[in-house]
């Protein structure tokens, strides 16, 4: 899948909005990653798969923000509905800005992935988006070991779900 580099600046720009809009306002803009997540379809040139990435990944993602939430690693004041959606643009990224980590060694992967995963919700830990009830320390740790692991398993999953969608559509061309 080649993609533009206009495509991925666009994507890259609108993921940081949508953070941004969530980290900042919560659910009161909610809006703004909904429309966002709208206009990716209406542009994509790949929606089945794309469709397919978001639920897959995003909803993983989810998986594992409800688990550290019911297990009391995080603390949200209201439900982040936010969240779900930028977990939703994020699982698309993975083949678009984020696409460029596919290049890399699995271990730049989980490195990247443990120091950019933590700082995102210790980011959004100091704006007051989510408590972090186990202290900064504690938690720059654990969430450094998720996203380590998560990280290189959404870029995979996105990869092969990529793969099974060529292949699909290969089969049906002929």
């Amino acid at each position: 899948m080649t993609l533009s580099g206009h495509t991925n600046i666009i994507n890259a720009c609108a993921f940081q909005v949508i953070w941004w809009a969530g980290v900042l306002a919560g659910n009161q803009l909610v809006v703004i990653p909904a429309l966002l997540i709208v206009w990716h379809f209406i542009v994509s040139k790949q929606k089945r798969h794309d469709v397919k990435v978001m639920f897959t990944c995003g909803l993983l993602g989810v998986l594992v923000d409800s688990l550290l939430t019911i297990s009391g690693f995080f603390e949200f004041a209201v439900f982040p509905l936010w969240l779900g959606l930028l977990w939703g643009y994020f699982a698309i990224s993975l083949n678009y800005s984020l696409g460029l980590f596919n290049h890399l060694p699995i271990a730049a992967q989980s490195l990247l992935g443990g120091i950019f995963g933590s700082l995102s919700y210790i980011g959004g830990a100091n704006l007051g988006a989510v408590e972090l009830p186990h202290g900064l320390l504690f938690s720059a740790l654990g969430l450094f070991f998720i996203w380590s692991l998560l990280f290189p398993m959404l870029l995979q999953l996105a990869k092969i779900i990529g793969l099974k969608h060529s292949r699909t559509v290969f089969e049906k061309s002929i």
